[in-house]
């Protein structure tokens, strides 16, 4: 799948840190990241020097040696980007530093709880290369795209290459996401501010707090024994027409296992017994943690179609599941359902 990007390691731990030349900046439109434009489909993020030099993004500035970095924050094994210049123990810390204001930028970075202007956020390391967030000057940001620039689907991310720059972008539209629509408090409408000490923005009038969110889904491979044929489905209402398992979103209140029996039932009408839990991925674009899960007809296999969320569902041979690549947790696990391995995962 595609977190799936050892040996290298993904570091999320909260930290203050200002960005290096060779540093990568995480730029987002819409649903749309900006990358290098190439011809060789490889992928990668601009550098924080070659933004800084085509006025893109701010100068930020480490304070004095006051604020000398307390805490380190560990970056792991190596990337193919260059790296940046200071160790990581000289540069990560859970401790704030001083970053310079720059006026005339657009941003949805949040001021500091100490009044603050950040120029840079930093997001997180894959590998040893960190990622950031920036304060974007649009109009030279619109200068460099369709030139060395472009702007790229996050869904189309996976024609892309390295594994672990596509891990990062996803990831970092989940990130984009949680700063974008956490702007005002949502009980006072007062602008928030970023806490000193964890990722989390924070309400300086009535003190509500917001942390990044995640929301458990599952998604479900039904067999039916009887015939050894799979249930498969096709959304209603959604561009992606091809085949996909039964899948919901938790509520308030129920395990997953429960949210298992609840979405099938709801969406075809259909009870099963013998679930397995198979492994769980992340979902940035919807910033979902997903639960994937095996699990037998049990009774009447008549299909009972809710045409709200479904544009159709059937049952199907195991030879026709569709072969593709490993991306995401639906098409592993018809991959497994393909080779008829479920049942190699333990019953709940």
């Amino acid at each position: 799948m595609f977190q799936d990007i050892e040996p290298l390691q993904f570091s999320n731990d909260f930290a203050w840190a200002d960005p290096e030349p060779f540093d990568r900046v995480l730029i987002y439109r819409g649903s749309s990241v900006v990358v290098a434009n190439t011809d060789d489909g490889v992928l990668r993020f601009p550098s924080y020097q070659a933004l800084l030099e085509a006025g893109v993004v701010g100068s930020a500035v480490v304070a004095a040696s006051a604020a000398k970095l307390s805490q380190s924050h560990s970056m792991s094994q190596s990337s193919s980007q260059p790296q940046s210049a200071s160790a990581p123990s000289q540069r990560f810390s859970s401790q704030p530093q001083g970053i310079s204001a720059q006026p005339q930028r657009t941003s949805s970075l949040p001021k500091r709880m100490d009044g603050k202007h950040l120029q840079a956020l930093f997001l997180f390391t894959v590998g040893n290369t960190a990622y950031f967030r920036c304060e974007i000057n649009d109009e030279k940001l619109d200068e460099l795209l369709q030139g060395p620039l472009e702007l790229v689907p996050v869904g189309k991310l996976r024609d892309r290459s390295p594994k672990h720059r596509v891990f990062a972008g996803m990831v970092g539209y989940e990130y984009h996401q949680f700063y974008d629509t956490h702007r005002f408090c949502g009980r006072c409408g007062m602008p928030l501010v970023h806490d000193l000490v964890e990722r989390m923005v924070r309400c300086p009038e009535c003190g509500c707090m917001e942390f990044s969110r995640l929301f458990p889904a599952v998604i479900v491979g039904i067999v039916d024994r009887a015939t050894d044929k799979v249930l498969v489905s096709r959304y209603a209402g959604r561009p992606f027409k091809n085949y996909a398992l039964i899948a919901g979103f938790c509520e308030m209140g129920e395990t997953v296992e429960q949210t298992v029996h609840r979405e099938v039932r709801e969406e075809v009408g259909l009870r099963v017994a013998n679930v397995r839990y198979y492994k769980s991925q992340p979902w940035p674009p919807s910033s979902s943690l997903l639960f994937g899960f095996f699990c037998d007809l049990d009774g009447d296999a008549q299909l009972r179609v809710d045409y709200h969320e479904l544009e159709e569902a059937e049952w199907i041979d195991r030879a026709d599941l569709p072969v593709d690549e490993d991306y995401s947790l639906t098409r592993e696990m018809m991959d497994v359902l393909r080779r008829g391995e479920e049942t190699l995962f333990p019953v709940l």
